[in-house]
């Protein structure tokens, strides 16, 4: 019975910030990743011009939400998202928990000091011990990847060798974004198939329905990457929920995406829903934590 389970099962892994996504690993799915995009499939027809909305945000007089209300939603999204990415210092952590066949802890983590680039991802279950500790030095810098394996939900051991070393373009082919990118859903007016905008204080809340197949494109190429797979893992279902400050500074996001894989035409469904949930911290510095430090995953008051 263990070995079917092994077979089947679907855990819950490792991803960048996600940026960030959740980090679903599939063992299995369907389709080879050529048939899951057409021939000449260009994801970026699809993708934010960020150059064009950061030009109209920083043409405005009043650079607060009350300034931008006239952006669309996905327009305000991308201003937050950019404006954490231009940060000197900043840092991001996601925390949650995964319900399939076993319950899998998730803790993802990204710094950034300067041109320094940080990332930490650990996932662990009864069944899946994962973690994957990456650093790039400077933007342009080569990526180190140390393979290790968790020992808590928050803490994990690696080797002092890279397990890999990438040029940041190599990184981006196969694993979906370069630590210095951030976030990796496309999120534009092509990728929102709708959405609502409510205040609470004096923060502002996005709620979005995002394309699961085009939102997730370069997500899935992460999770072949993390997971070895030989497919594009399909998604059903991809619900943000974005929290900005009144100055449009990214605080929060929760996650609630769904996807299924099929095994010999048996669907296993994956549903992350509310379960993860992400802490960015602008303009503050973080220490870089060296291979045998841990990252602190406690929840601050920003």
């Amino acid at each position: 019975m263990k070995k079917l389970l092994l077979t089947y099962i679907l855990t819950i892994g490792i991803c960048a910030g996600a940026g960030i996504g959740t980090g679903i690993i599939l063992k299995k799915t369907i389709g080879p990743i050529d048939e899951m995009y057409p021939p000449g499939f260009d994801p970026t027809e699809f993708s934010p011009d960020i150059e064009a909305i950061m030009k109209k945000y920083d043409g405005l007089s009043n650079k607060t939400y009350d300034g931008a209300k006239g952006f669309t939603d996905a327009e305000l999204v991308n201003v937050a998202q950019e404006k954490y990415k231009r940060c000197e210092n900043c840092y991001n952590f996601s925390v949650g928990d995964a319900h399939t066949i076993v319950t899998q802890a998730v803790r993802n983590a990204q710094v950034k000091n300067g041109n320094e680039y940080f990332m930490d991802q650990i996932s662990l279950s009864s069944m899946v011990s994962l973690a994957k500790r990456t650093y790039q030095h400077g933007a342009d810098g080569n990526v180190e990847v140390h393979d290790g394996k968790a020992l808590t939900s928050e803490t994990a051991t690696y080797p002092a060798t890279p397990t890999a070393t990438y040029t940041p373009e190599e990184y981006h082919k196969v694993h979906g974004m370069s630590p210095n990118e951030m976030f990796i859903y496309i999120i534009s007016d092509q990728t929102v198939l709708d959405s609502t905008r409510t205040t609470n204080g004096d923060d502002v809340v996005i709620k979005m329905n995002l394309n699961p197949n085009l939102s997730t494109y370069w997500y899935k190429y992460q999770m072949v990457d993390l997971s070895g797979l030989a497919n594009l893992p399909p998604f059903s279902e991809v619900k943000l929920t974005y929290t900005l400050s009144k100055d449009l500074v990214l605080k929060h996001i929760s996650v609630d995406e769904t996807l299924t894989a099929t095994k010999d035409g048996i669907p296993v469904p994956a549903k992350t829903q509310d379960i993860l949930e992400l802490y960015y911290y602008a303009d503050t510095y973080y220490k870089i934590p060296a291979l045998d430090e841990p990252f602190d995953f406690s929840i601050k008051e920003a």
